[in-house]
């Protein structure tokens, strides 16, 4: 790779205040391309290929680039959704869009995160110019992402990103209810620190730092491929991880109906609490020290295994709970039902339990 030299640098500055004397916006625009391609210069650097569920994508060479290959590929995937009630004499106009969501399957699962409370039938989806009526509303209980089933086929499928493997710094895209597409980038991964969270509630977010978004705009990786949805938490905005939404993906394809299934515990963060006193950690730099009140909920899947408050959850099926992966996290991909493995740390003793999963909310 070849970094911008020294001189080049200067040339950038000196042209872009001759040309701001001519037009400020135009030696804006240069400066900012210029700069964001540089941003994605150093991303390839640590990130030379995006991959998705259906095909991995070779990372883009400027900016101008990532934003072709974005309208060409990515931008097909897009639903806007409408009130019905909105509708004027010549169509829906600006004022009657509710959000912006994005295709999941050829044949008509549509994921949003900015759900109006109103019954199917008074919304209409347009995806690619084509106008559909919504036939069924199915809402995740953990994320309260929503997913709206309309009738089509051979839809074109948005490519899924990783969000867990973003880092501090890179570039995004988040796409407005009006189609614009916004430069963001990842400002912090934002973790658990020092405070008590759910085992069946993912707990990670990423911090993004961008200038103007609505909440639930979807956001993308530099390939165009989908990595979560932007969500306000505390004044900030956040982007909640495409990898939290996909377990109930998988359970309204497999179960026709959106099941999570529920650890049943609650904890402290040892990797991400600072200050966290030693007789808590038991020398441990990382794992999941159970607290709370209650630590374990009654009746649960981990109750029923004899997990105590105190216990410090090591491992789950052999991966390690540590700086990168949470308790929660490792525990996204299993269903309701499934035994899992886990290694604790019960006063000093390490054991392992089995765990049968229960059922989230119940």
């Amino acid at each position: 790779m070849k970094y911008p030299t020294f001189p080049i640098t200067i040339r950038i500055i000196l042209l872009s205040i001759i040309l701001g004397g001519a037009s400020g916006a135009l030696a804006t625009a240069i400066v900012s391309s210029s700069l964001s391609d540089y941003t994605i210069q150093l991303n390839e650097q640590t990130r030379p290929l995006q991959t998705t569920d259906r095909t991995p994508k070779a990372f883009p060479s400027s900016y101008a680039d990532a934003t072709n290959r974005f309208v060409d590929d990515s931008f097909q995937s897009l639903a806007t959704v409408f009130l019905k009630s909105g509708k004027g004499s010549f169509g829906y106009g600006r004022d009657a869009i509710v959000t912006t969501g994005v295709v999941f399957t050829s044949d008509g699962w549509i994921a949003i995160a900015n759900a109006p409370t109103v019954s199917p039938d008074q919304l209409s989806v347009k995806v690619k110019q084509v106008l559909y009526d919504v036939t069924r509303v199915a809402t995740d209980p953990v994320t309260n992402i929503t997913f709206l089933k309309i009738q089509a086929s051979n839809l074109p499928v948005i490519g899924f990103g990783k969000a867990f493997e973003l880092s501090m710094g890179q570039q995004i895209f988040a796409v407005t209810n009006a189609g614009s597409l916004i430069n963001a980038s990842v400002r912090a991964l934002v973790w658990p620190q020092g405070v008590v969270v759910s085992s069946d509630v993912p707990s990670r977010r990423l911090s993004i730092s961008l200038s103007l978004a609505e909440v639930g705009n979807p956001a993308f990786d530099l390939s165009g491929a989908f990595v979560g949805f932007i969500l306000k938490h505390d004044a900030e905005m956040q982007l909640l991880p495409l990898e939290d939404v996909l377990p109930a993906l998988t359970s309204l394809l497999e179960k026709k109906t959106i099941v999570r299934s529920s650890f049943g515990a609650q904890y402290i963060d040892i990797a991400h609490t600072v200050g966290l006193p030693e007789k808590f950690m038991r020398g441990h730099v990382s794992g999941a020290y159970l607290t709370g009140h209650p630590a374990v909920k009654k009746g649960s899947g981990a109750a029923l295994a004899g997990l105590n408050e105190g216990d410090i959850v090591l491992s789950v099926n052999g991966q390690n709970i540590d700086e990168s992966n949470g308790l929660d996290e490792r525990l996204l991909p299993f269903h309701p039902g499934d035994t899992v493995m886990v290694a604790i740390d019960r006063l000093g003793e390490k054991k392992t339990v089995n765990v049968v999963l229960g059922e989230y909310g119940k």
